[in-house]
């Protein structure tokens, strides 16, 4: 049995009550609602956030309806960026289907989008936990920032540092990792340094599960991603194996590589000629070192939860399950 199998196993009762719940929330009267919600609701994914939520509040040997409550608006912010991005991206796949606004158009999508976000505020609300409304809203903000702060790099057209690289993926990705396991510690009334910790810890396993992703773009094949290879490479978005290949890169290639970041366009062909050098120069394994630090930090700051137990070691796990995804 796979991680994340055994992991909804483990979660079955509350993943079971939490899926009830985001099937009722989308029970609204325009159909078209109920139509994409479902659609990107059903699409395959493995609820990593909500999980976080879950296996975060069950460390602490809490059980707890605000639990459940919290893991459904959590998964209704990430599903909500998900119609969105789709349709900044012009993305044309997501987990082996087609997305919502291929199928039913870029305004349908973006209005549904919002529809799911107003039901994560509604959940929020309706567990009365000031604090864990603090980091939920934070992160949203945050997460809308990183998006338009992507956005805005690439409409600039120029090759972004790694410094600005990490910011981007902090925002867009991290801090909504890091919200998920905070509130299962808030929802368990935990002490603000267990909080912290959590909160870090996920925005630790956040980035490598981005970073990761990120790596997937360029070496899987996208039967086996679930979305077109090679889609950040089009849209012109510099991620970290471009930044670690131009720094490996002879002059007169790097230039050419600079161009083509900065092209209207890019071709097949010029895609193929980047994977070539992505693999001449071994960047994968050189992501996969720089990665390390990262699962170190993760490990370490989820040992400064001085507990031992079932859910804590699934948490653990994931920290390595986040990074094989890319052999």
């Amino acid at each position: 049995m796979d991680l994340i199998k055994e992991i909804h196993q483990f979660l079955q009762a509350e993943l079971n009550e939490m899926n009830n719940l985001i099937l009722g929330c989308l029970s609204a009267e325009e159909a078209l609602i109920k139509l994409i919600g479902n659609h990107i609701s059903n699409s395959g994914g493995k609820r990593i956030r909500p999980v976080l939520t879950l296996l975060s509040t069950k460390i602490f040997d809490c059980r707890s309806d605000n639990a459940v409550k919290l893991g459904a608006a959590v998964e209704f912010i990430h599903m909500a960026t998900l119609l969105h991005d789709d349709v900044v991206d012009g993305s044309k796949m997501r987990r082996f289907l087609p997305t919502a606004n291929v199928i039913w158009g870029n305004k349908a999508s973006i209005l549904v989008g919002d529809f799911l976000f107003s039901q994560s505020f509604k959940l929020i609300v309706a567990t009365r936990l000031l604090p864990a409304m603090d980091v939920l809203s934070e992160a949203c903000a945050a997460v809308v920032e990183g998006e338009v702060s992507q956005l805005a790099k690439l409409e600039e057209r120029r090759f972004i540092t790694e410094e600005e690289y990490l910011k981007v993926i902090n925002a867009k990705t991290a801090v909504l990792f890091g919200a998920a396991c905070e509130v299962g510690a808030i929802i368990a009334n935990q002490s603000p340094n267990y909080c912290k910790a959590m909160r870090n810890f996920g925005m630790k396993l956040g980035e490598i599960f981005q970073i990761t992703d990120d790596l997937l773009d360029y070496f899987t094949q996208g039967e086996a991603r679930g979305k077109n290879i090679g889609d950040d490479f089009a849209e012109g978005k510099v991620t970290l194996p471009l930044i670690f290949l131009a720094r490996r890169l002879p002059e007169d290639k790097k230039g050419k590589l600079l161009r083509l970041i900065t092209a209207q366009e890019r071709t097949s062909e010029d895609f193929h000629w980047v994977i070539d050098l992505l693999t001449r120069f071994d960047i994968k394994n050189q992501i996969l070192e720089y990665l390390e630090d990262f699962k170190i930090s993760a490990d370490k700051l989820l040992d400064e939860i001085n507990i031992r137990n079932e859910s804590k070691e699934y948490l653990k796990s994931l920290v390595n399950f986040a990074v094989d995804r890319s052999y």
